[in-house]
């Protein structure tokens, strides 16, 4: 029997999740760049000049080359030296974070857009081969929920940090604090970022694959249809946070209560607290049980249900922030369908298995953030003093098409069994 590749001293497991959790602050930096333009949406149309539709588009342009870049990220990962990978992912994300920022063009911030995207394609699947290398298999689950969770607690320092800097310095200085946390951010991965060596030397034989074997490894993944039910399920899960958290969230509570956009953005920020909450539960509970179905099964339910709810009835404030809280935290069995995509996977293709359901997952994002400025445009609005006025009927009509695709992942979660079996030593 091969030995252990995993760390077996109380040294050597402190170092591992060292490494795993500066990867995973990695994470949260791309998806603070991810959200910001939800809390200075209205700034950007008035300093660009451009519509609501060209502003779903800004956003988008993230996810474009985020998604576009998911494959290649994974194989790249799979392959090569991953303290340099990431870093040089991460210094793209800083660049383009710092084009956004200085730029009084639209096409440069745009531009500057598209490098976060295809830096932040290392930054989840980064921290899931850290996880893959220097973990086992039953906390791999476990470990992608509190990276998604500390993922989204980036969001949250969006909604709360940046409204208020944007607020005080504006969207210019504001978003330009956060290439400086860049920058520190990079030097923490130069300095801890580490392959596991005996993971390297127990998979040389997968990681120098030759380009053919490795686009073989990736088709067979590709070619699985529970693969495309995890992956279909996990991008619609995440669409709360995807298009409400990452955009449009900020819009639909002042349609609803009136707010100005800094007191909007901070209610806003509930929903990643409770995705933060969600996802930490259903962490631990895929620790405890194989029965992912029934995990994913409830969320979907309780995600159509709740948006329902905060979309067409009446309610206060309280009522909404519990209900907003509840929705992110709905989503969090979306973790478990990473763990089902690396379960029935070829061994030494972690990055590329998660690669995978990523791209998908943010393939939705490309298409939603635009048709939904598209519709909120042209849709339900009104004029009121030269100005277009977003009612929350427009934004019922732009949202409504979430509840139908959350409701159609029910007969398509059937396609995956009761219980999945993790291998020990994949």
């Amino acid at each position: 029997m091969n030995k252990s590749h995993l760390p077996n001293t109380k040294t050597l497991v402190t170092l591992a999740w060292i490494i795993c959790l500066i990867a995973t602050l990695n994470y949260s930096y791309d998806f603070f760049i991810r959200a910001a333009p939800s809390v200075m949406g209205n700034d950007l149309i008035s300093d660009f000049g451009i519509s609501h539709t060209e502003l779903g588009m800004l956003s988008s342009a993230y996810f474009v080359s985020y998604t576009i870049m998911q494959i290649p990220a994974g194989v790249i990962l799979d392959k090569y030296n991953r303290t340099l990978v990431i870093s040089f992912a991460t210094a793209f994300c800083v660049l383009g974070n710092y084009l956004f920022s200085a730029t009084n063009y639209y096409e440069i911030a745009f531009t500057g857009r598209i490098l976060m995207g295809a830096g932040s394609a290392f930054g989840f699947i980064g921290a899931a081969k850290m996880a893959g290398m220097w973990l086992p298999e039953k906390f791999f689950s476990t470990f992608i929920g509190f990276a998604t969770v500390v993922g989204i607690l980036g969001g949250l320092v969006t909604d709360m940090m940046l409204s208020s800097l944007v607020s005080e310095l504006g969207w210019r200085d504001g978003n330009a604090v956060f290439t400086y946390i860049g920058i520190g951010i990079l030097l923490l991965i130069i300095i801890f970022i580490r392959d596991n060596p005996k993971h390297v030397v127990k998979f040389t034989h997968l990681s120098e694959a030759n380009f053919k074997e490795t686009i073989v490894k990736v088709v067979k993944i590709f070619c699985k249809l529970k693969f495309w039910a995890a992956s279909i399920i996990g991008a619609v899960l995440f669409i709360p946070i995807n298009v409400l958290g990452s955009l449009w969230g900020v819009g639909l509570i002042q349609a609803k209560f009136g707010l100005s956009q800094e007191l909007a953005s901070h209610f806003n920020g509930v929903l990643f607290i409770g995705a933060a909450v969600g996802f930490t539960i259903a962490a631990i509970i895929a620790s405890l049980t194989n029965r992912y179905r029934l995990m994913l099964v409830l969320s979907i339910v309780s995600l159509a249900v709740i948006l329902a709810i905060i979309l067409y009835v009446p309610m206060n404030l309280s009522m909404f922030t519990v209900l907003y809280f509840l929705l992110g935290a709905a989503a969090g069995p979306q973790a478990v369908t990473f763990g089902i995509a690396k379960i029935i996977s070829p061994k030494g293709t972690t990055g590329s298995a998660t690669a995978g359901v990523n791209m998908i997952n943010n393939f939705v994002p490309i298409i939603l953030l635009p048709l939904v400025g598209y519709i909120l445009t042209h849709f339900g609005t009104f004029i009121a003093n030269s100005k277009t006025i977003y009612t929350i009927t427009s934004y019922q009509n732009a949202l409504d098409m979430v509840i139908i695709f959350l409701l159609v992942c029910l007969p398509i979660a059937m396609l995956i069994p009761k219980q999945i079996q993790a291998d020990l030593d994949h």
